[in-house]
């Protein structure tokens, strides 16, 4: 590892996210101290982007997901890759392979469900007998909600039962990027059944938790339960920490909103993306409704906020975090990726890494707690007050 010669190589750096992401490490580039690369298949996009950052110091590598020998050269030269190349349902295991084989550390920015489930079913023993560290997820998909709930939990007795009930409220725009992922997970899940996660046994005592649409009087805000790759996350870390969540664990995801109408209006919207995505011709139109590439303005980042309140409840406690900052899915994911990678190289050089397919809570924990909250992302775990109506 030591004669690489990049600490870090961020693997579609072109692409709107990628982009974001690139700012963010080189802003932090003299205070961690350590050698960046940018690849991608296209090299004059790369010196393009280099180029309008004024950042000659910065090494290109080109790759491509379809060409294995040279992901595997372009992992090779590095210690930690960062993954920002989606849809990864497409494009994300030849990645993955790649880093095992050469044994580079990973991270990614996935939110796609069936993905994760591949690469920790794939992957996680290889990458244990190579001793490196496998980390999907590492944006708002899903450390706030894997974050937020271990924190939760550590702060509850530990033998008594827990559920644990995350609650989410943004105002935030998605990219074209986002919307092709989704649009495509939709499509494995809907038409090819492709959704698997895998679960582990449930122990007779775990509380019981309603996935369905309800006000909640404590927010006073409708709760919408979210398919997302969240819970699976959670309940990973979850039943590889039982010493810090307990034996009987439950787990529930809910997106909120203000009013009734507003759900009504989102149930409407996804029925219609559901039904959609069956037919060639109309998913391929959605496709083209928000383009890779695209994403929300400056301006409208700017103004995106988001909020994560996760509420956990035992017999005889009541514990809540709040996780809150600016815009989730593409300025803090940026944020959030980035930190996770120096965390990731810190635990590294002080011999502290926890290798295999590991969740990020598994693989950084309060690690990446401690810089987040240095890079201005609200954290804070107290005795929950629910709101009270006057």
């Amino acid at each position: 590892m030591h004669s690489r010669p990049y600490d870090i190589v961020l693997f579609g750096a072109t692409g709107f996210t990628g982009q974001l992401v690139f700012d963010a490490l080189l802003k932090k580039q003299s205070d961690e101290n350590f050698q960046l690369a940018i690849a991608g298949r296209n090299s004059e996009k790369l010196e393009s982007l280099r180029e309008s950052r004024s950042a000659p110091e910065v090494g290109i590598l080109q790759a491509d997901s379809g060409d294995r020998e040279s992901l595997e050269k372009m992992a090779k030269q590095a210690v930690i890759l960062i993954n920002t190349a989606g849809p990864f349902n497409w494009y994300g295991e030849a990645v993955v392979q790649a880093c095992v084989h050469m044994g580079t550390h990973y991270l990614d920015i996935t939110g796609e469900p069936a993905f994760v489930h591949q690469v920790f079913s794939k992957f996680h023993q290889q990458a244990e007998e190579a001793g490196i560290c496998v980390v999907n997820c590492c944006g708002f998909d899903s450390i706030p909600a894997d974050l937020g709930t271990w924190l939760t939990a550590r702060a509850l007795p530990i033998k008594e039962p827990k559920a644990v009930r995350a609650y989410i409220r943004t105002n935030a725009a998605f990219s074209g990027g986002t919307w092709t992922t989704a649009i495509h997970a939709i499509y494995k899940r809907t038409v090819h059944k492709e959704s698997k996660l895998s679960s582990g046994p449930r122990h007779p005592e775990t509380p019981r938790m309603d996935l369905s649409i309800h006000f909640q009087p404590l927010l006073q805000r409708w709760a919408i339960p979210m398919p997302v790759v969240d819970p699976h996350i959670v309940k990973r870390s979850a039943r590889h920490l039982p010493e810090d969540y307990g034996q009987a664990f439950a787990y529930g995801q809910f997106y909120t909103v203000g009013s009734f109408w507003k759900v009504v209006r989102l149930i409407v919207l996804i029925a219609m993306v559901f039904l959609l995505v069956r037919f060639d011709a109309t998913r391929n139109w959605l496709f083209r409704k928000f383009p890779a590439g695209t994403g929300p303005s400056e301006e409208k980042r700017k103004r995106s906020r988001f909020e994560v309140r996760v509420i956990g409840e035992t017999a005889h406690h009541q514990v809540e975090t709040v996780i809150s900052g600016g815009d989730p899915g593409y300025t803090e994911t940026a944020k959030m990726l980035s930190q996770a990678a120096f965390a990731l190289r810190d635990r590294l050089v002080k011999q502290r890494l926890v290798v295999g397919v590991r969740t990020p809570v598994e693989a950084l924990g309060q690690d990446l707690v401690d810089r987040l909250i240095h890079e201005g992302i609200h954290i804070q775990t107290k005795p929950f007050l629910p709101i009270v109506n006057t």
